[in-house]
């Protein structure tokens, strides 16, 4: 009986495992490094989220900046008043809709989330070293596909 190209064989699931594994050890070590460097700086990771969030894309919604730093709107709610206290965020009313609130950094949040991308960088170039450009590119579409196959799953 052919099995069903929904199940993988039991040893295709082992390799898979393995890498599943091999993954979650990058993105966990890659998660320490970033905050630990982060962390001398002040900032915990999810307002480093924020930061390079507005600074890539500002004038979002909350619940847009939510999505994007995949985090529930309750959770960015209070982070976000506590780094409007601490002047790093700035509400600004949409031009259209004056019910809707639109984010943005500060000038100072402007200046931490330029240090904190620097911090990125250097993680994200570290994670690089010693891959070629087509290792590079390889990991990129095995990347998407995988994402794309979650995506599917729901």
């Amino acid at each position: 009986m052919p099995r069903s190209a929904s199940r993988p064989a039991p040893d295709e699931l082992a390799d898979t495992r393995r890498a599943w594994l091999s993954v979650v050890r990058a993105y966990n070590l890659c998660t320490n490094a970033l905050s630990t460097r982060l962390a001398a700086m002040g900032l915990h990771l999810s307002e480093h989220e924020v930061l390079v969030n507005l600074a890539h894309t500002p004038h979002v919604t909350q619940q847009e900046l939510a999505a994007r730093c995949f985090v529930a709107k309750s959770g960015i709610s209070m982070l976000l008043k506590r780094m409007e206290a601490q002047g790093l965020v700035v509400r600004e009313p949409d031009a259209a809709d004056g019910r809707i609130k639109r984010l943005a950094l500060s000038p100072a949040g402007t200046r931490l989330a330029a240090r904190a991308r620097a911090i990125q960088t250097e993680v994200v170039a570290a994670m690089g070293q010693g891959m070629s450009p087509e290792e590079t590119a390889l990991v990129n579409d095995v990347m998407d596909r995988v994402s794309a196959q979650l995506v599917a799953l729901g």
